[in-house]
């Protein structure tokens, strides 16, 4: 089995990404890719730094915000998702303990941006354990 070192959090809204597990808007968590291979990259933005090698990824499946014809960013987590991916970490951490948690969109080329969001997500599973 691969050495899983992050465990990558994919809330983009992004259909392209291929991913280890996928987590509804209704909070149905399904897995996509065997967890022994890693995910294919098909941008950089997913893989800066050859995270991809080490990495479990799990996708948020999420709507827009539309405002107009225009698309914006992608809508926040609710809280069936939020609750699924908690439980989903949870397990992912019993398996990697070591693996270190971050969104996608907290890496960036060569340096790694702590977003509120993915901080207040680590704080309460710290909390559970």
């Amino acid at each position: 089995m691969r050495q899983i070192k992050y465990i990558l959090i994919d809330d983009s809204g992004r259909k392209n990404r291929e991913h280890h597990y996928s987590i509804s808007s209704k909070g149905c968590v399904t897995e996509s890719t065997d967890i022994r291979k890693a995910v294919k990259v098909i941008d950089r933005q997913v893989d800066p730094d050859g995270y991809n090698a080490n990495s479990v990824v799990v996708r948020l499946v999420s709507g827009f915000k539309v405002q107009g014809s225009k698309c914006l960013e992608p809508e926040s987590w609710n809280l069936k998702q939020r609750d699924a991916l908690k439980s989903l970490l949870v397990e992912l951490r019993s398996h990697f303990p070591e693996a270190m948690i971050f969104g996608i969109r907290e890496i960036g080329d060569y340096f790694i941006k702590v977003s509120d969001k993915m901080n207040q997500l680590r704080l309460e599973l710290s909390e559970l354990n």
